[in-house]
């Protein structure tokens, strides 16, 4: 573009040239023409009177000047005649025109134009003279003008292509660099430019960019989500079994224990201990086949509307002793009620509190909070405990994952698959120094299906 609209520039310029050139030429060809003429019609006057210098003599040419002169002062007599600027030229050629027997002309450069002038010796004593100032045309200041803004627009037309050729090269250079980058990583930067067209590129692009990397965690969480629940339904198949096979003789054993322990012999009292006892762990292991078969997907039991700050204090006393060999305190605070299994809910609140103590640093306190939002019911636990690593947080809640030495991995995703049965959830955060599990419920009286609020979860478990 730079080299065409250069060229175009100078083609045009060169055309003026020509023109303002030609139309000089044409000019003075017309003023020699005119003296001439002028030459012969003075030639054709009669020569009865004696030579003088008169500027009465008639010229159809308008600004032209002539007449007959005597040889002897002519130029004196040439220069009374004419204006100030022509007699130095005039004069010159007044003393060539008198010592030659032909015309003598001249072109002579003064203020205003060329002088054209011409002069004839008629023998004996007579100088015809003839002279003519041709002016340059009218329109040759505006030509040049012209020329001058036509050489200039191609400058600025080579400059503003050099310009737009580099820049353009540079923002090129900078998406290519940004085009690479997001080869390997859809969340790097695309730079903005001032062009834009290119600019538009890199708005779409980083639209896409960031659109795929949106597909792409929705798709990491959908493989994640399908993976878990082929986990919990291999693991429900399991625990169905398990439960089949368990439960029944674990009942069995259990009513014979019961009719032992009725039977009108008395019993030494170390036999109804240990009767006691393998009750106790009956019970506890039946609780256990329960639980699995909650984190399987298995409904939780009855609901009814209970005081879920009441159920979390008495939880917190029960475990009060418990957390006092480590010294740690379990501060209980707020007030709620929620529709729930009071049962399974005790064993959810049970296993937050007993990790948020185990977490905690010897002499800290645990706090835990009810807060009621008007639609949710939501008790966080809070401890100051190190955390779990930042690439793990999302490993916690599943199924047999533990950082303890003496731990079963199934306390956390017990917890959350209670509060899933109850149509809320489980959430880990960490903020500062500050780890919190907040467990939300539906508000008492308020018809919530299972599932439903896992989006709003998620997205108060980004923000935390």
């Amino acid at each position: 573009m730079a080299v065409l609209g250069l060229l175009t520039a100078a083609l045009s310029a060169d055309a003026l040239y020509r023109a303002i050139s030609v139309t000089r030429a044409q000019r003075l060809e017309r003023g020699r023409e005119a003296v001439r003429d002028e030459i012969d019609r003075l030639a054709a006057q009669p020569t009865t009177a004696a030579p003088s210098v008169s500027a009465a003599a008639v010229s159809p040419i308008v600004g032209m000047r002539g007449g007959v002169a005597p040889v002897a002062n002519g130029a004196q007599a040439i220069a009374s005649a004419v204006p100030l600027a022509w007699r130095a030229g005039l004069g010159s050629l007044a003393a060539r025109a008198s010592g030659a027997g032909a015309p003598v002309e001249s072109e002579t450069e003064i203020d205003g134009g060329q002088l054209v002038a011409r002069m004839v010796r008629m023998f004996p004593d007579r100088l015809l003279w003839a002279a003519v100032l041709v002016r340059p045309s009218p329109t040759l200041q505006t030509w040049r003008l012209l020329v001058v803004a036509l050489a200039f627009s191609a400058l600025l037309l080579v400059a503003s292509a050099s310009y737009s050729l580099v820049t353009v090269n540079r923002a090129a250079g900078a998406l290519r660099g940004a085009l690479a980058a997001l080869a390997d990583d859809l969340t790097a930067p695309v730079p903005r430019f001032q062009v834009r067209e290119l600019d538009d590129i890199a708005v779409g692009i980083d639209t896409l960019a960031r659109r795929l990397e949106e597909s792409r965690r929705i798709q990491e969480r959908m493989v994640g989500d399908l993976a878990r629940q082929e986990r919990l339904a291999a693991l429900g198949r399991v625990v169905a079994g398990v439960a089949h096979e368990v439960r029944n003789p674990l009942a069995s054993i259990k009513l014979r224990l019961d009719l032992a322990i009725r039977a009108e012999a008395a019993l030494p009292s170390a036999a109804r201990s240990a009767i006691d006892h393998a009750s106790s762990e009956i019970m506890r292991l039946d609780r256990l086949v329960a639980d699995l078969l909650i984190v399987a997907g298995r409904a939780v039991g009855t609901r009814a509307s209970l005081d879920v700050g009441a159920l979390l204090r008495a939880r917190a006393e029960a475990l009060g002793p418990w957390a006092g060999l480590r010294r740690i305190v379990i501060d209980v605070q707020g007030h709620g009620e929620a529709t729930a299994d009071g049962d399974a809910l005790a064993r959810a609140l049970d296993n937050v509190l007993r990790n948020a103590v185990e977490a905690s640093p010897d002499g800290a306190a645990v706090e835990a909070t009810v807060e009621d939002d008007g639609s949710w019911l939501r008790v966080r636990i809070a401890d100051r405990g190190a955390g779990v690593l930042p690439g793990r947080a999302g490993e916690i809640f599943e199924p047999f994952f533990t950082t303890k030495p003496d731990g079963t991995g199934l306390g956390l995703a017990i917890s959350r698959a209670i509060a899933r049965a109850h149509g809320g959830d489980l959430i880990y955060g960490r903020q500062g120094e500050v780890t919190h599990l907040e467990l939300t419920l539906p508000q008492a009286g308020v018809a919530a299906a299972a599932g439903g609020p896992r989006l709003d979860l998620q997205a108060q478990a980004g923000r935390a």
